[in-house]
């Protein structure tokens, strides 16, 4: 399994008691899409209130994460949130 890093802006939350999406809008190239797993049920692959929090705050500053995530997988394992210019 190979890792894989989406780099964007958090354009959506998606949560609620049993899922946590995030919809991360991509600028490297075509601007695109992507939406990731936070947690799904009883699954998660990283911290989930940590990662919640994070993304909220990207998403109320408009900063750009980077997220990790195996190449076959939606999961997010690792979440960057890069300082404001």
């Amino acid at each position: 399994m190979a890792v894989v890093d989406t780099v964007g802006r958090v354009e959506e939350l998606k949560l609620s008691d049993g899922f946590g999406f995030v919809n991360i809008r991509r600028e490297e190239g075509t601007p695109t899409n992507e939406l990731l797993i936070i947690w799904f049920g009883d699954r998660s692959e990283g911290p989930v209130a940590l990662f919640t929090t994070e993304l909220s705050l990207a998403l109320a500053r408009g900063l750009r994460v980077k997220l990790l995530h195996g190449d076959d997988s939606a999961y997010i394992t690792r979440v960057t949130v890069q300082a404001p210019p």
